[in-house]
């Protein structure tokens, strides 16, 4: 009789170091505590830490982005590096999909380019008289066109006629900025807001899915009506009327990407928390997971062990959509000219493109390329959250 009771003391015993912070919890709350001492010294003054480490000026945006890349390296990377064998599976499972494999390596270049493409184009530099950066000449067509120019021209110049140039393969937008560069530009504006969606919407949603399953009653009550009242308040409108209102106020703080991305982020987990809740509750029904609980495991280590992780494809799915819907949203306002003026995002280079007074016949290309790689990016994202979520469901073979 005494063995059992000895079982059950090191599954408590076991229970109990478990039911805390992992060591990766431990790490993670370590490097968000240096994030906000440096954060706090260079917003006072005491220590610039972004140009001594970066000699950049870091914005909000900036400090909230190394934020998102330190989770996804705890919560994302690094279980993926640790578990070599399960990280395979999942290689295997979506090569055997070409349009998931072909999504995942735009999107990895989309990454690259966005991690490291301004620091070889330097797209933001400013424009002095009728030369853009690095000389390149104000409105030159791209490749393959010509245009009614008489102006300096960076291509062959025929019949008062300039020609695209492979130089500037793209052409140039109406300030001189080469399109490619700007386009670069746009895809850093695009990783970061989309690295801080997940950081944001995915633990939020997961919280509180989790926690109305887990305790329903009046805790699963009160958490959904407030899911219900967030959802009824669309985040388009908030955004216009607060970036509005910021404007009126002072006009430099108006046009804030580092809003848009906190609005829609704080706004928009509702529909995620419903998932996760369905798939908590569905999961919590499992004969395993009545296994562990009668064996006096922990109702944290349980969300953690067994309910989380089986949740983790359907979240995929719908964080690649929320993704997806804030790009769009991001260029819809910097297009209608609410969005930020700051950063230089493809909607930006698409407004100040279209509202030339020689669109549609000058500067067409300005709009087009942008779109052409917005449309892109966002059907990789569809495909690439569908395919994930076969992919890391333990249910599919």
């Amino acid at each position: 009789m005494s063995r059992p009771i000895i079982a059950n003391e090191e599954v408590a015993d076991a229970d109990g170091r478990d039911s805390r912070l992992a060591r990766r919890d431990w790490a993670f709350l370590g490097v968000l505590a240096v994030l906000t001492v440096l954060l706090v010294a260079d917003w006072r003054g005491a220590f610039r830490v972004d140009y001594v480490l970066f000699s950049y000026d870091f914005t909000g945006l900036d400090w909230l982005f190394v934020y998102a890349l330190a989770v996804l390296a705890f919560y994302f990377v690094l279980p993926l590096a640790i578990k070599r064998r399960r990280t395979a599976a999942y290689w295997r499972r979506l090569r055997a999909d070409r349009w998931a494999t072909a999504s995942f390596v735009v999107l990895v270049a989309f990454v690259l380019l966005g991690l490291f493409g301004p620091l070889v184009f330097h797209p933001d530099r400013p424009v002095f008289g009728e030369m853009g950066p690095y000389g390149v000449p104000l409105t030159q067509p791209p490749v393959g066109f010509d245009i009614l120019w008489g102006g300096p021209c960076a291509g062959a110049e025929i019949d008062g006629r300039c020609h695209g140039t492979w130089q500037y393969p793209l052409g140039t937008t109406p300030g001189g900025k080469d399109v490619v560069g700007m386009i670069v530009a746009g895809t850093r504006v695009a990783l970061e807001i989309s690295v801080i969606c997940v950081a944001l919407l995915v633990p939020l949603a997961t919280v509180v899915g989790t926690t109305a399953a887990t305790y329903g009653g009046r805790v699963d009550e009160f958490l959904m009506r407030y899911v219900d009242i967030q959802q009824s308040i669309p985040a388009f409108f908030v955004i216009i009327l607060a970036q509005e209102t910021l404007g009126y106020i002072n006009k430099d703080t108006g046009g804030s990407l580092l809003l848009v991305v906190l609005v829609f982020g704080f706004m928009n987990w509702g529909g995620i928390a419903r998932i996760v809740r369905s798939e908590a509750l569905e999961l919590q029904e499992q004969s395993h997971v009545h296994a562990a609980r009668i064996a006096g495991m922990s109702e944290f280590r349980i969300v953690r062990t067994h309910v989380v992780p089986n949740a983790l494809s359907t979240i995929f799915t719908a964080v690649t959509v929320q993704i997806s819907w804030l790009l769009l949203l991001e260029t819809t306002l910097s297009f209608l000219g609410i969005g930020s003026k700051v950063h230089p995002s493809w909607g930006y280079v698409m407004t100040t493109s279209a509202r030339s007074d020689f669109f549609p016949t000058h500067h067409w290309w300005g709009v087009l390329f942008p779109a052409i790689v917005l449309a892109v990016a966002v059907v990789a994202l569809q495909i690439l959250g569908d395919a994930l979520r076969d992919v890391t469901d333990p249910r599919m073979k």
